[in-house]
């Protein structure tokens, strides 16, 4: 095509060309529009965190509390939401609040957003809280799928349940397992052998 063919071009055809280049702008506006969006939302969701802990280490459980269901309701995308429910799942049970707390720690497990090792860490946390609430078979329901990343923690609270439902011998495999996990100086074995001697040992 000669230049003046392609003149002829852009001149019939201009109000299509025209409306192009708008469109590809308005697509470029927007998409660096949303980014600058998305680090504003993170950046504010950042000062809301900081607050709910300051807040919280103060003793302002009501403010913590408001600053943290913000984060769950109008940031619930952004990191600081995943770590607002754990806040929240304290704060629950401190207030003996059980089914809130069951729900703030399975809305953990069920994030899609969520890291891995967040969503082992509310597992365990749910698991503690059914064997605290005399449900050890729930306990026991909640740990069935493997973690290597929390082994000891898991196989303890096994062992924990095992305890509560009088079957000592899982209880002792599950407490020998948990210290098999960890490394020989570690004194954490020390309290895992404790119970262990408890085992069968009357109140």
């Amino acid at each position: 095509m000669t230049g003046p063919e392609l003149s002829e071009f852009l001149y019939r055809h201009r109000v299509s060309v025209i409306a192009g280049i708008i469109m590809v702008l308005l697509a470029a506006m927007g998409f660096f529009g949303y980014e600058k969006y998305q680090r504003h939302q993170v950046e504010r969701a950042a000062v809301l965190y900081n607050e709910l802990v300051d807040t919280l280490v103060a003793g302002q459980t009501s403010t913590a509390r408001a600053s943290a269901d913000t984060l769950v309701h109008q940031y619930g995308h952004t990191p600081y939401a995943i770590f607002a429910r754990f806040f929240l799942a304290r704060m629950d049970s401190e207030s003996n609040q059980i089914p809130a707390t069951e729900a703030e720690l399975n809305s953990v497990i069920q994030a899609k957003t969520a890291p891995r090792g967040l969503k082992g860490i509310a597992t365990l946390s749910l698991a503690r809280l059914y064997l605290d609430q005399k449900q050890p078979q729930k306990a026991l329901d909640m740990l069935k799928v493997p973690d290597a990343a929390f082994a000891t923690l898991q196989e303890e609270i096994q062992g924990d349940a095992y305890v509560a439902l009088h079957q000592d011998g899982k209880a002792m495999r599950a407490y020998q397992a948990a210290i098999a996990d960890l490394p020989a100086a570690d004194p954490y074995r020390s309290y895992l052998q404790m119970k262990m001697a408890n085992i069968g040992v009357a109140p």
